[in-house]
C-alpha cells in the first residue's frame, strides 16, 4: 500500500495595512519560508465597482494601494504561487474613513484579518437569508459582507467547499445553487449582487424549503461531505419553526444561527444545532455582525472539521491500531510498535510531524502484517507528532497518536570503552636533520603516550612505525607486535636516521609498502596514518597525499616548529580543526597529545560504523515495469541473508517531499500508485537488517504523460454578441487549450488557444440569437487529447425603450410615447403605480406600438411609470419615468350680473366641480383697453361686487376656478353700468310746431355715433337721427304740431349700444294761447279772470276750472273771440 501527501504551497502571513491618504493604503506581509515564484494581490470593493489584480515578484513584501475611494470597504487578498499551484489566500478588509474623529460606536480604519479553516476543510455551505421588509435595503449588505467573509474562510472548488445562497420573505427562492460556482471571484462576485427581496418573515417555509429543494443531490449537494446550513434573520418568524428546523437537522445539517436586532432568541435556539454555545449568534444591529464574524467563523470551522472526522464515506467504520510505542528513540532515528487494528485493514499510513519549523515531516506506508516500523533521517533534538492511521483502500481509521523527541546530539570527547575498535595506525615520523638528537628524543616520548591510548592485538588495533628522511624506513610493521609493551620498547629504541625531508616520497611508500595485507593490513578495518614532522617537504607532497587518502587512510598531521600549516592542511583529511595540530616545540607534545588521541579514536568508532553498513548487503538489480502515469512498478533482487524489511523511499525529482513505503523481506517488487503523472521520480530501496541499514540502491523512472479530454464544459454570461465558457482541466500536463467554436446551422468555425492554466474563455464577436457548437480540445507534447464537445447560444438583442414623454394628461388618463427599444420586441409591457402607494398595474402593447393611453387613473395622481420591452428569450431593461394626472378642474356655472348701479356691478355664480381652493374674478371695459381689474375670492364664495367702476360702461366679467394644479375653463359674461342721474335726463327746447333740440351729456369710451330715437307718444311712425360722436345736441324736425314726442338717445360702440337717455318733448301748436293769464275780484263765491287776447283769428275762449287738488269736479265755460275776462262764480 502506497500513500502520499500533497503540501499546498505555503501562503504569506502578517498581513498589514498603514493608511497614508484618502485614496493610498500601504500593505506589507511577511515571506513564507518555501520557495515561490511570486504573489497575486486581488483588491475588491464591497460595494459595485472594478476588482483589481496585479502580481509582484517573490521578493516583495509589501506594496501601496491606490485609486481606493474613500467610505467603501474593500476585501484585499494575497495568495503566493510556484510553477504549479497556489497557496490558500490570506484575507483582509480595511476601509479609509474621512471626516474627522471616529465617533463612538463607529468602526476605526485599519487591518481586519479573516480567520481561514484548515486546507482540508470542505463542505457544502448554504445561507438562509432573512430578505423581509424590516431587515432594509442598506442593512442588507452587511449580511452579504459577513456571507462573503465566511465563504472567504474555506478554499472553494468544484472538489472542495461549495456554497449556495437562498434568500427568504414571504415565498423562498434560490439566489444560487451549490453546484453553480466552483471559482472564489466568481462566487464573490454573486453575492455581491444578490438583489434584497422585501416581505413577510417565513422562517419555517424557507428551512423547508432547504430541506426539498437545495441540500439535494440536483442542487449539488454531495454525499460523504459535510452540510452546513447558517440562518441569517432580523425578526421573529410569523410561521412555526421547530418542526422544520429538526427535519433539517435530521438529514444531517449543522446548523448555525444568527439573530440581529429584534431575533427571539428562543427561536434561534430552536433553529440551530447544540450545543446552543457554538451554533446560536446574536447582535443589537448589522453593522455589529462584523465584531463576531472571525467568532463564527472558528465555529463553522471546526464544526466542518468535527463532521469531517465522523463521515466514513458510505463505508463501515474502520478499528484504529492501539498501543502505539516507540521502543527506541535516538538523535536521528525512531522505532515505532503499535496492536494491529481489529478491523480487516488494507494497511498501516504513518505520519511523523515535527513540532517546530524547518525539520521535514515523514509519511511511511507498510502493509497489513507490519506492526514495527524503523524511522531514520529525523532531526535531531525534535518533537515529533507520531500518528498511525489504519487504512483500508483509501479509507482511514481515526489516528492512534503519541508525542516523541528525538535526542539531541552527542558530541563524543573520549573513546567508547568496552566497544569492539579496530584499526591499523602507522606513524610516519620525520627524521630529518632539522629535528636533532635531543628533540628526537621528545618525539619518542610522544609517540608511547599516543600508543598507551589504545588496545593492542591483532583483533583490535595495529601499529606501524616508519621514519623517513630523504628516504623512508619501516622501522616495525602492523603484523610484527601484538603486545603494548613490546610496542613501547621498539619505540623507545630505534634510532635517529637523519637526512632530508621528503615527506611526499614518504607518502607513497605508506601506501605501497606498509598498508598493504603482506605487511599485516586488514580489509574492512579503519586505516589511520599520523604525520609528526617539522619542516616543509623538500618534494611534490600534494599528489601522493590525495592517492593514499583516495586509499581509504585517514590522515593525521602534527607539526612542530617550522612546520608549514598550508601544507600540513593539504596533505590531512578534512576537517582541519580535527586532523591538523601545530606546536611550538617539542617541549609542547604534552598538550595536544589528549586532543589527537580522541579525533583519531573518534575517526576509529565513525570508519568502523561506516564499514559496517557496507556489511549490510544492500538489494541489487534495480528495474522498473508497468509504468504508467499514475504508477510504476518496481522491483529489485534480494540482499543478503538476515534482512528485516524493505524500505521503499520515493520522491519527485523536483521536489522535496518523500515517501516511504515499507515491504516485508520475501518481496522483491512494489507498486508505487498516486504519482504524478510525467514526473521523474527518485527511487531509493535500503534493506533493513536487525541493526542497521544497507546503502540504499538508488534509481530513477518516469510516469507517462497522461492525455484525455476536459470535464464539465458550461456556458455562463451569455449576451447578444458572446458567452462565456468554462470547463475542469483535462487530465495531464496540459500545454494549451484549443477552442473551436461554429454555429450549428452552417458557418464558418473559429479557433482561440488558451494558456494550460485557464480553463474559461469568453468568446467574442458573435452573431446574436444564434446556437453555436464550442470543442475544447487540450494539447499536450505528443499531440491532441480528447475534445469535450457542447452547445452554447447568443441572447437575442435585448434591450430597453429610450425617451418616455407623457403628454395629454385628463383627471383620469395620460399618454405614454417612447423611442423603440432595439431588436425583435413582442411586446411592450407598461407599468403605474401610484407614488404614494397602491397597486401596480399593467398593460401591454404591441412590439411595433410605441405609445399608449393609460385609462381609468385616479385624479390629481402622481404615477411612477415603467416601459420594458419583451422578447422571446425575456424582458430587456425597463425604462422609468413619472407622470400625474390632472385634477378635475371645471367652471362655475349659471353667471348672474345684478344689483347693477352706475360704479358697481354685483356677480353671483353657482359654484365649480372639485377641490377649488379659491375663485379669481376679473373684468374689463369693453369701451377701451385701459380699465380692467381682477380680485380674489375664497373657495367657498358664490357672489362678490365689482366696485369704482365707470359708469355707463359695458364690462367683460370673468370669473376662474382656482385649483391646486391650475384653473379652470372662466365663466364670463357681460354688464354695463347705470349712468349718472346727471346723464340720464335729455333737455328738450326751442320747440316750434315742427321741431325741437334735444340736447344730452356725451356718452364715456369711444362712441361711434349717437342714435337718436324719437316716436309720437300717441303712436305713429318711429323716427331715428345719427349724430356724430362729437355732437351732444341735435334738432329734430319735421314733427308733427302739438305733439308730445318720447325721444331715446343711444350711444353707438363697436360693440354695440351703451345705456340710452330717454326723454320727451312736445312741439307747439298752430294755435296761440292768450297770455298773461290773471284773477282778480275774488269773494267767497267767486273771482275774475282776465287774460290778454291770443294773436290770430280767435272763433272763441274756453275757461276750465277747478278746486285744487281736485281735477275731477272740472268746470267749463265758453266765451267769444272778442272777450277777455269772467267771472267764476258760484264757487266754494
Amino acid at each position: 500500500l502506497i500513500s502520499t501527501l500533497s503540501f499546498a504551497v505555503e501562503p504569506p502571513s502578517d498581513l498589514n495595512f498603514k493608511i497614508i491618504d484618502e485614496n493610498t493604503v500601504h500593505m506589507s506581509w511577511a515571506r513564507p519560508t518555501d520557495p515561490i515564484v511570486g504573489y497575486r494581490i486581488t483588491v475588491d470593493p464591497t460595494t459595485d465597482g472594478p476588482t483589481k489584480e496585479f502580481t509582484l515578484a517573490a521578493s516583495t513584501t509589501e506594496t501601496l494601494l491606490s485609486d481606493l475611494i474613500p467610505e467603501i470597504e474593500y476585501v484585499v487578498t494575497i495568495t503566493s504561487y510556484d510553477e504549479v499551484e497556489e497557496s490558500v489566500p490570506v484575507i483582509g478588509q480595511l476601509t479609509i474613513q474621512t471626516g474627522g474623529p471616529t465617533k463612538p460606536g463607529e468602526k476605526k480604519p485599519g487591518k481586519t484579518e479573516i480567520q481561514k479553516c484548515s486546507v482540508s476543510a470542505w463542505t457544502d455551505l448554504v445561507f438562509l437569508v432573512d430578505g423581509s421588509w424590516s431587515v432594509g435595503r442598506n442593512n442588507f449588505k452587511y449580511i452579504l459582507d459577513f456571507i462573503a467573509a465566511l465563504v472567504s474562510a474555506f478554499d472553494i472548488g468544484e472538489e472542495k467547499t461549495r456554497v449556495g445562497v437562498v434568500q427568504y420573505s414571504s415565498d423562498t427562492r434560490t439566489e444560487f445553487n451549490l453546484n453553480q460556482y466552483y471559482q472564489r471571484d466568481e462566487l464573490l462576485a454573486a453575492i455581491k449582487k444578490i438583489p434584497y427581496k422585501g416581505g413577510n418573515t417565513m422562517t419555517g417555509d424557507a428551512i423547508d424549503y432547504l430541506i426539498k429543494n437545495t441540500f439535494t443531490e440536483s442542487a449539488g449537494a454531495r454525499v460523504g461531505f459535510p452540510k452546513v446550513a447558517i440562518i441569517i434573520t432580523d425578526g421573529k418568524s410569523q410561521d412555526e419553526v421547530e418542526i422544520p428546523a429538526r427535519e433539517l437537522r435530521g438529514i444531517g445539517v449543522e446548523v448555525f444561527s444568527l439573530g440581529i436586532k429584534a431575533a427571539d432568541a428562543k427561536e434561534l435556539k430552536q433553529i440551530a444545532s447544540t450545543p446552543s454555545l457554538n451554533h446560536v449568534f446574536n447582535v443589537a444591529n448589522f453593522d455589529a455582525i462584523v465584531d463576531i464574524q472571525n467568532e463564527i467563523i472558528s465555529q463553522v470551522c471546526s464544526g466542518v472539521d468535527e463532521q469531517l472526522g465522523e463521515l466514513v464515506s458510505g463505508e463501515e467504520v474502520i478499528e484504529p491500531p492501539s498501543n502505539l510505542i516507540a521502543t527506541e528513540v535516538s538523535s536521528k532515528y525512531v522505532k515505532l510498535s503499535w496492536t494491529p487494528s481489529p478491523s480487516p485493514v488494507t494497511g498501516y499510513k504513518i505520519l511523523l510531524t515535527p513540532m517546530t519549523t524547518g525539520s521535514r515531516q515523514h509519511a511511511l506506508s507498510v502493509g497489513p502484517q507490519t506492526t514495527t516500523l524503523s524511522v531514520r533521517d529525523l532531526s535531531a533534538d525534535t518533537e515529533y507528532q507520531i500518528s498511525v492511521s489504519a487504512m483500508k483502500g483509501l479509507t482511514s481509521s481515526e489516528p492512534v497518536s503519541i508525542m516523541e523527541k528525538t535526542q539531541p546530539m552527542k558530541v563524543q570527547v573520549e573513546c567508547s570503552r568496552g566497544v569492539d575498535i579496530k584499526a591499523d595506525i602507522v606513524f610516519l615520523v620525520d627524521g630529518s636533520y632539522s629535528i636533532g638528537i635531543a628533540n628526537f628524543v621528545k618525539v619518542r616520548a610522544f609517540l608511547e603516550v599516543l600508543i598507551k591510548s589504545f588496545e593492542i592485538s591483532p583483533n583490535r588495533v595495529q601499529i606501524s612505525l616508519v621514519q623517513y628522511s630523504r628516504d623512508p624506513h619501516t622501522e616495525f610493521t602492523l603484523e610484527k607486535f601484538t603486545k603494548v609493551e613490546d610496542i613501547i620498547e621498539a619505540i623507545n629504541t630505534f634510532p635517529y636516521r637523519g637526512g632530508s625531508t621528503n615527506t611526499g616520497k614518504a607518502m607513497t611508500y605508506v601506501r605501497e609498502k606498509i598498508f598493504v595485507p603482506s605487511k599485516g593490513s586488514r580489509s574492512n578495518v579503519p586505516k589511520v596514518m599520523i604525520l609528526i614532522t617539522d619542516g616543509k617537504s623538500s618534494d611534490a607532497f600534494r599528489d601522493p597525499a590525495i592517492k593514499l587518502r583516495n586509499s581509504d587512510v585517514e590522515i593525521f598531521a602534527v607539526g612542530v616548529k617550522d612546520a608549514v600549516r598550508s601544507e600540513l592542511e593539504a596533505i590531512a583529511s578534512p576537517p582541519a580543526e580535527t586532523h591538523v595540530f601545530t606546536v611550538e616545540d617539542f617541549d609542547a607534545f604534552q598538550r595536544i597529545s589528549f586532543e589527537l588521541t580522541q579525533s583519531i579514536c573518534l575517526r576509529i568508532e565513525q570508519e568502523l560504523a561506516a564499514i559496517k553498513k557496507k556489511a549490510y548487503v544492500p538489494p541489487r538489480d534495480l528495474s522498473f515495469s508497468e509504468v504508467t502515469s499514475y504508477s510504476f512498478k518496481t522491483n529489485w533482487s534480494p540482499a543478503g541473508e538476515n534482512v528485516f524489511s524493505y524500505h521503499i523511499t520515493y520522491k519527485e525529482a523536483s521536489g522535496d517531499d518523500q515517501v516511504t513505503v515499507v515491504e516485508p523481506a520475501s518481496s522483491t517488487s512494489v507498486v508505487l500508485n498516486n504519482l504524478k503523472p510525467e514526473t521523474l521520480y527518485l527511487v531509493n530501496v535500503t534493506a533493513e537488517y536487525e541493526d542497521g541499514f544497507s546503502i540504499p540502491l538508488a534509481g530513477e523512472e518516469t510516469t507517462e504523460e497522461v492525455k484525455g479530454a476536459p470535464r464539465n464544459l458550461k456556458v455562463t454570461d451569455e449576451t447578444t454578441d458572446s458567452f462565456k465558457i468554462t470547463w475542469t482541466q483535462a487530465p495531464g500536463r496540459v500545454l494549451r487549450y484549443r477552442i473551436i467554436y461554429r454555429p450549428v446551422a452552417g458557418g464558418e468555425s473559429k479557433e482561440v488557444t488558451n494558456p494550460a492554466n485557464q480553463r474559461r474563455r469568453t468568446l467574442e464577436n458573435l452573431t446574436p440569437d444564434t446556437k453555436y457548437e464550442v470543442s475544447v480540445i487540450p494539447e499536450y507534447f505528443s499531440g491532441p487529447g480528447s475534445p469535450l464537445t457542447g452547445n452554447a447560444a447568443t441572447e437575442e438583442v435585448r434591450g430597453n425603450p429610450r425617451d418616455l414623454k407623457v403628454s395629454d394628461p385628463t383627471t383620469s388618463t395620460m399618454k405614454l410615447s417612447w423611442s423603440g427599444a432595439p431588436g425583435k420586441v413582442k411586446q411592450y409591457l407598461v407599468t403605474y403605480t401610484p407614488v404614494a402607494g397602491g397597486e401596480t398595474q399593467e398593460v401591454t402593447v404591441r412590439g411595433d406600438t410605441t405609445n399608449t393611453v393609460l385609462r381609468g387613473l385616479n385624479e390629481g395622481t402622481q404615477y411612477t411609470l415603467s416601459v420594458t420591452a419583451l422578447y422571446a428569450s425575456g424582458a430587456g431593461d425597463a425604462l422609468f419615468g413619472e407622470g400625474m394626472t390632472l385634477e378635475e378642474r371645471g367652471s362655475p356655472r349659471d353667471l348672474i350680473t345684478k344689483d347693477i348701479t352706475n360704479t358697481s356691478i354685483g356677480a353671483y355664480w353657482t359654484s365649480a366641480p372639485g377641490m377649488v381652493r379659491g375663485y379669481r374674478v376679473s373684468w374689463k371695459s369693453l369701451y377701451d383697453d385701459i380699465e380692467a381689474g381682477e380680485k380674489s375670492l375664497p373657495g367657498e364664495a358664490i357672489h362678490t361686487v365689482i366696485e369704482n367702476l365707470q359708469p355707463e360702461t359695458k364690462y367683460k366679467l370673468s370669473v376662474f376656478a382656482v385649483y391646486s394644479t391650475g384653473e379652470g375653463e372662466p365663466l364670463s359674461g357681460e354688464a354695463t353700468t347705470e349712468l349718472s342721474q346727471d346723464s340720464k335726463a335729455l333737455k328738450v327746447d326751442e320747440e316750434t310746431e315742427n321741431t325741437m333740440r334735444v340736447t344730452w351729456k356725451p356718452a364715456p369710451g369711444k362712441v361711434i355715433n349717437y342714435r337718436v330715437v324719437y316716436r309720437p307718444r300717441g303712436g305713429g311712425r318711429q323716427m331715428v337721427a345719427k349724430v356724430s360722436p362729437t355732437v351732444t345736441s341735435t334738432v329734430l324736425k319735421r314733427l308733427k304740431p302739438q305733439t308730445t314726442y318720447d325721444i331715446t338717445v343711444l350711444p353707438i360702440y363697436k360693440i354695440g349700444e351703451g345705456k340710452l337717455r330717454q326723454g320727451s318733448g312736445t312741439t307747439a301748436s298752430r294755435f296761440k294761447s292768450p297770455r298773461n293769464l290773471k284773477t282778480s275780484d275774488s269773494t267767497m263765491s267767486s273771482f275774475r279772470v282776465t287774460w290778454e287776447p291770443a294773436p290770430g283769428e280767435v272763433k272763441g275762449y274756453k275757461v276750465t276750472f277747478h278746486p285744487t287738488g281736485d281735477d275731477r269736479r272740472l268746470g267749463e265755460l265758453v266765451v267769444g273771440p272778442y272777450d277777455n275776462t269772467v267771472v267764476l262764480e258760484e264757487l266754494r
